[in-house]
């Protein structure tokens, strides 16, 4: 859970990739929630996430804007500016928002109402789309042999909070990570 107390300015998160601009001071939480409960009902509307599920509440005060981080690398076609919508998932049933305007790595909302919220990208575009990535990078030992392991994670800190999990392999002790 994350929680801010801001003055009046610009902020980002460096954890969250969250942004927001403020004209007076404010409190606001948010933490990442799990995509898993909704996957079937975007893959129904024909929709794919485009970026972390953030649940953000406001304790005072109201943001003058807020950007959304999102993974979707718009370099190979620009086009998908377009096709980016904003997923509201409220108590009675979900949501869509207009984005106002996609740059690099966030989407932008003006005088945002929050609840859990998301970029997210129409499902049949999302076949085509290239996405930004973290490299992860480590050595296992299995028998006296090294072996790497790569991995590539959407630029999504939702699913890049790694958690260490430890397992017995021939007497040896290894961790891997695991996607929220």
């Amino acid at each position: 859970m994350f929680r801010h107390r801001t003055p009046k300015g610009s902020y980002e998160c460096t954890v969250s990739g969250l942004r927001w601009l403020c004209e007076r001071d404010v409190i606001l939480k948010y933490h990442f929630r799990n995509w898993e409960p909704y996957s079937q009902l975007l893959k129904d509307m024909q929709y794919t996430q485009g970026g972390p599920l953030l649940d953000i509440t406001m304790e005072l005060g109201e943001l003058e804007e807020v950007h959304l981080p999102h993974c979707v690398c718009l370099g190979t076609n620009p086009s998908l500016r377009n096709e980016m919508k904003i997923l509201h998932v409220e108590e009675h049933g979900v949501s869509f928002e207009e984005v106002h305007e996609v740059t690099r790595f966030h989407a932008k909302i003006l005088h945002p109402k929050f609840s859990a919220i998301s970029v997210i990208l129409s499902y049949i575009l999302s076949w085509n789309v290239h996405v930004h990535c973290e490299l992860m990078l480590y050595l296992t030992v299995m028998k006296e042999t090294l072996i790497p392991r790569l991995y590539l994670f959407p630029s999504n800190p939702g699913q890049i909070q790694v958690r260490y999990h430890y397992y017995r392999d021939d007497r040896k002790l290894h961790h891997w990570c695991s996607l929220c």
